[in-house]
């Protein structure tokens, strides 16, 4: 079902506010950082971060908590807004804005949400790189680049 009014529109000015999830925890063995991606095969099959579009009365850092808590159960702190892209899901127009997230909780102990997705890994940078650029993920290879950076940007600057 195809949504109606200006988010429905590709062309409008309008566009809806989603979140997503950039969740990343750092690797002791390897000192790389590794990023949460979830295996979702509707509407298309690919491997990208957990979010959703806001809900009424939310922030952002409200909608990011309750959608990744949602999709695998984990518990996140946010660090804040890193990224932000305009792209059109399930037919309708969204605001992308990519939180830069940490796991609060035991990252390997999650639970999917099997109507959001069936799978998780948690993957370098590199791996997410290669994953897109064969079509594996939403993102594109630019995309991850710019946005795990900005991440990775936005925490050193908090630790400080």
């Amino acid at each position: 079902m195809s949504p109606t009014g200006p988010a429905g529109d590709p062309r409008a000015p309008y566009a809806r506010v989603a979140v997503v999830g950039l969740v990343s925890r750092h690797d002791e063995r390897s000192g790389d950082d590794r990023w949460l991606l979830v295996h979702r095969e509707q509407p298309a099959d690919a491997w990208d971060p957990p979010g959703g579009r806001m809900e009424k009365d939310e922030d952002l850092a409200a909608a990011v908590i309750r959608e990744v808590a949602e999709e695998t159960g984990l518990q996140i702190e946010v660090g804040g807004p890193c990224y932000a892209l305009l792209t059109v899901y399930k037919g309708e127009r969204l605001l992308a804005v990519s939180m830069a997230c940490r796991p609060a909780s035991h990252p390997d102990h999650l639970h999917l949400d099997p109507e959001a997705a069936s799978e998780w890994h948690w993957v370098s940078s590199e791996e997410w790189e290669r994953l897109a650029g064969l079509g594996g993920s939403s993102w594109s290879v630019d995309d991850v680049r710019r946005a795990t950076r900005m991440a990775r940007v936005l925490w050193q600057t908090e630790e400080r």
